[in-house]
């Protein structure tokens, strides 16, 4: 592994853990990595035994963009740094664009004063279990456990463990590429309400411009559906991040169809078969999430907001069948005819 061109911040505190940041410096600084020890003060930063490092940047003076990846040590320091109010906004904003983190021991307890855990799968150490499930955690005894763009241990002897894991993230993260590997739960739903605005005034422009009353019937139908699907979405984002409003936005690539490529002003056929194409990719969307939802209320959520845009899907197929006079190929017909398993 090469991690030549990787930046890593490390957060210390008084009274860290000596070992929770001694091991994973060395690791990834023997795989080639620039790592930066950032805390609330410069200078000699005394562990919880007789080990002493030097802080060579303040959070103050530091910005995310600046690091490939973070790291969160235990110890008592997690109780000091959870407190500072810029030390927070700097794991938040890891956390919201799903840069790698890796927090051992207590450090789970700021990803607590981030409000960064609710619905994930982590661990840290068992006298912080209840604080985890408590905030909305998925709490697993072992001794690594990597949910999307964060891996936790539980304390030093999972240290091995932690820096491969976190090193194999490090390895595999491109936001460019990857984007829906890593995200995060605020910014799927983020972009998923986007969506649903987009397809809301999709849907509401077309029951404006068809004269056929059944056909603007069936666009108002969608409009609203969608609204709904915004509305629900809204709510859940508000629960998981305790009150904050949602900012609809998109990541940093969309994968598939979206009714952002589709032109209101187009033939009505062409806008239908685009239609129909974002509906499908939608559904792919909601599914994959619900696949990944550790929370069974989260899951059904997604998976019936995804039976609800597969349903919108055959309606707009149904609509084009009826203007140009004939049916839309079948799913399976799509397929070329040497598709593995088709014969």
């Amino acid at each position: 592994m090469d991690l030549k061109n990787k930046n890593i911040a490390i957060l210390v505190a008084p009274k860290f853990q000596e070992d929770e940041v001694l091991s994973p410096r060395r690791h990834l600084m023997d795989l080639g990595a620039e790592v930066t020890l950032v805390g609330l003060h410069k200078g000699p930063c005394s562990s919880k035994g007789q080990t002493t490092v030097d802080v060579t940047a303040l959070i103050d003076d530091v910005h995310q963009n600046q690091f490939d990846g973070l790291i969160i040590p235990g110890g008592g320091a997690p109780e000091t740094l959870r407190q500072n109010k810029s030390i927070l906004n700097f794991v938040r904003a890891f956390m919201q664009e799903a840069r790698p983190v890796g927090a051992i021991c207590h450090g789970p307890q700021v990803l607590i004063s981030t409000g960064s855990t609710w619905c994930r799968s982590l661990t840290g150490y068992p006298g912080i279990k209840d604080d985890l499930i408590n905030a909305g955690a998925v709490y697993l005894d072992q001794e690594v456990v990597v949910d999307g763009n964060l891996v936790t241990s539980r304390f030093p002897g999972d240290l091995p463990a932690f820096n491969k894991a976190f090193t194999d993230l490090l390895c595999k993260y491109d936001k460019v590429r990857a984007p829906w590997a890593h995200a995060s739960p605020s910014q799927v739903i983020e972009y998923a309400i986007l969506n649903e605005i987009k397809a809301l005034a999709l849907y509401e422009n077309l029951a404006k411009k068809t004269k056929d009353k059944l056909s603007k019937a069936k666009f108002k139908f969608l409009a609203e559906t969608e609204r709904a699907h915004k509305e629900r979405l809204e709510r859940m984002y508000e629960f998981m991040s305790h009150g904050k409003k949602a900012i609809p936005r998109d990541l940093w690539e969309e994968g598939g169809e979206s009714v952002d490529s589709i032109n209101p002003d187009d033939d009505i056929l062409k806008i239908l078969k685009g239609a129909i194409a974002a509906e499908e990719s939608a559904n792919n969307l909601y599914v994959q999430i619900a696949e990944k939802m550790t929370n069974p209320e989260g899951r059904r959520m997604f998976l019936e907001l995804a039976e609800d845009e597969l349903s919108h899907r055959h309606m707009i197929e149904v609509e084009y069948a009826t203007r140009v006079g004939q049916a839309m190929p079948s799913a399976w017909e799509k397929e070329p005819w040497w598709s593995e398993g088709d014969w």
